[in-house]
């Protein structure tokens, strides 16, 4: 095929055109076209937020759940075991209040009202606790929030309820909770305990 000078002239700076406009939007200073997501990083079936470091080294998270429809969201420090045993050195200590966690009180936000086991928890912001008695874990929902993990006042629960408390092998190093299959529970050393979430 015969191409005049202009015909051909137009055909090369159309193609030079076409890799300066490749070059410059895959250029170094560019951002690519399309841009991966970054993973969430997943704790205990749900996205965690690191928060800060406690004043003993424990990490503070919160994680966040969708269970049921409902938006769940628990803060806590995340002490480890670091040798010690649980029931003994370290809490749940029998007939002594669990802050449930590190330095802060743990912090449990529901945008949807709940039944934590028999304990009735409307839409809100509470602090969880715990006390081992007998044997048996209750896991207390306290009204008051914002405090130190050493300031449980009684008079502000809003409930009790009594755990599952299972064995675990092998034992968890680090505190953890979990929210999944429609049951809130943790583990911590060689003992798990949980309670059913309903979702109102």
């Amino acid at each position: 095929m015969w191409l005049s000078k202009s015909g051909l002239a137009i055909i090369v700076g159309t193609v030079f055109l076409t890799n300066c406009a490749d070059t410059v939007k895959d250029g170094p200073d560019q951002k690519p076209a399309v841009e991966s997501a970054p993973s969430a990083q997943l704790l205990g079936g749900g996205i965690v937020t690191p928060l800060h470091e406690g004043q003993a080294g424990s990490p503070h998270v919160r994680v966040d759940w969708d269970n049921d429809g409902a938006n769940l969201s628990i803060s806590y420090g995340r002490p480890f075991l670091k040798g010690r045993t649980v029931g003994e050195s370290v809490e749940p200590i029998a007939d002594r209040v669990w802050r449930m966690g590190a330095d802060e009180a743990t912090t449990l936000t529901t945008d949807r009202d709940l039944m934590l086991g028999d304990a009735q928890v409307p839409a809100g912001e509470y602090t969880l606790w715990a006390i081992s008695t007998g044997g048996t874990i209750n896991l207390i929902v306290n009204q008051e929030t914002g405090q130190w993990g050493t300031s449980y006042n009684q008079s502000r629960d809003l409930g009790r309820t009594a755990m599952t408390v299972g064995a675990l092998d092998p034992p968890a190093e680090q505190l953890t909770f979990h929210i999944q299959n429609s049951e809130l529970r943790f583990e911590w050393g060689s003992t798990v305990a949980s309670v059913p979430i309903l979702v109102h």
